[in-house]
């Protein structure tokens, strides 16, 4: 079972409006949330609470975060009326290895690995990244401007949350975070993966929101964090379950631009049997290119 711990601050907002909840999936799994309720009152404060309860209550028990946000989402549009809005993210481990993870909004997940690599599991669904992602120059205030989140009617049409899957996460360290206390610690140029590398989970929250509020100037946002640590894999099953593709890196697992670039280039099939992050079911892989060795690109090799 893996330990988890949160931390939380005010800031200097009028009310706590992030809030976190967990759930055990029945099978030695947990789900983990994250909801960063939009606006400052005591109706925000406990519609998101409430939403958070909601979130990780339909993770543990479909194992499926991406469709547990589609269902509140759903839920909340059935509903008459204005309610509140929240981004959010929602994790969850089951029995097959897979670290599902589901959000939608700038509340961010990342993973950093036993070996050091340390990698962001999401993209944030807010003005910035839109205009970045277009070739643009982003004006400082866009990152404040999301266009994906639960509830609220100015994010616009687009309320579909995303998705990844991360494979074989045993002895690692997740961290669930709202823009409050990332941001902070990423403007002021420190290193995240190194901050969430210290101390044990409840410690490193802490230290994190600590860190937040001392770097964020004088008007502090909400900041929350919870931090998991996943237990060791018994050193059988860890082997056979790190793959490796041709260019060193943890097969179907982390992105590769050499596996991204290999797609391109004819080259013989170098097959490989690995579990799909997405299905869980075992298949086979070129260890060169990450696709499938029927593929043109290995007949013309």
């Amino acid at each position: 079972m893996p330990t988890h711990a949160t931390a939380q601050h005010i800031g200097t907002r009028s009310h706590q409006c992030d809030a976190t909840a967990t759930r055990s999936t029945g099978d030695g799994g947990r789900a983990f949330v994250l909801l960063d309720g939009i606006g400052s009152s005591d109706q925000v404060r406990e519609w998101t609470r409430a939403r958070a309860r909601r979130l990780a209550d339909l993770t543990a028990r479909s194992l499926e975060p991406e469709e547990a946000v589609t269902q509140v989402q759903n839920e909340l549009t059935a509903q008459a009326g204005w309610a509140p809005g929240a981004c959010a993210v929602a994790a969850v481990t089951g029995p097959d290895q897979l670290l599902r993870v589901a959000w939608i909004g700038d509340c961010r997940a990342y993973l950093l690995s036993p070996d050091g690599h340390f990698q962001r599991l999401t993209t944030d669904h807010n003005l910035r990244a839109e205009i970045e992602a277009a070739g643009g120059q982003a004006p400082w205030w866009s990152r404040n401007r999301v266009t994906r989140c639960l509830g609220h009617p100015d994010a616009g049409a687009a309320m579909e949350p995303e998705r990844t899957a991360v494979y074989g996460y045993s002895g690692a360290r997740l961290l669930l975070a709202s823009d409050g206390c990332y941001e902070p610690i990423e403007d002021a140029g420190r290193d995240l993966g190194a901050e969430l590398a210290a101390l044990d989970p409840a410690g490193c929250a802490k230290h994190l929101v600590s860190l937040a509020l001392a770097l964020g100037g004088e008007h502090r946002d909400n900041a929350t964090c919870m931090v998991v640590d996943f237990p060791d894999a018994p050193a059988a099953e860890a082997s056979a379950r790190r793959v490796l593709c041709a260019h060193g890196r943890a097969f179907m697992r982390d992105s590769c631009s050499g596996c991204d670039a290999a797609e391109e280039t004819p080259h013989p099939a170098d097959p490989v049997t690995v579990r799909s992050p997405w299905t869980s079911r075992m298949v086979k892989r070129c260890r060169t290119c990450a696709q499938p060795p029927g593929r043109r690109i290995h007949k013309g090799a």
